[in-house]
């Protein structure tokens, strides 16, 4: 592992770990957050026949953390980067959008708050989809299937040039 990637995937995966960690052991401020989006979309879960109490909110905050301190922790120390960025990135659109409610904004300076939060959330996506495609220099799996079918077709042209074949 080169040294920018040794330095930079653990600051990509602190955020997830400290606030995988946070909604693992004290979820009441994540439940907190998620009890807004859930009660300014009520009439859409309604419809959809979801009820949402605080102890489902708190199971499922302490599930996202758990799986978001784990693949954190993963990420950091270089275990499975591809796989623990690619579990993170699917996390952290909700994460940001339940953070970030902007549709209850309320003041010009709250929308603002929420619209910056949203978007350094979005950037972390970006930053993880990056993670998650990174072979370490590594051909892909299509370069090497397209680099030995080449050389096969190359080897059996000489083979047939080796024995007078067309």
């Amino acid at each position: 592992m080169n040294l920018l990637r040794f330095l930079a995937r653990p600051m990509l995966a602190a955020p997830f770990i400290v606030d995988g960690a946070s909604a693992l052991f004290a979820p009441e401020s994540h439940v907190a957050r998620a009890r807004v989006v859930t009660d300014s979309c009520q009439p859409v879960l309604d419809k959809l026949g979801i009820e949402c109490t605080d102890e489902d909110l708190t199971l499922a905050s302490r599930a996202m953390g758990a799986t978001s301190l784990v693949a954190g922790l993963m990420l950091a120390t270089g275990r499975a980067p591809r796989t623990s960025a690619a579990v993170l990135t699917a996390l952290s659109v909700p994460v940001a959008l339940i953070n970030n409610p902007l549709w209850t904004a309320r003041t010009a300076s709250a929308r603002t708050e929420m619209t910056s939060g949203l978007f350094r959330g979005l950037a972390l996506t970006g930053g993880l989809a990056i993670a998650m495609t990174d072979r370490e220099g590594s051909p892909s799996a299509a370069w090497r299937v397209r680099k030995w079918k080449a050389e096969r077709a190359l080897a059996a042209q000489q083979i047939r040039a080796d024995h007078g074949l067309s």
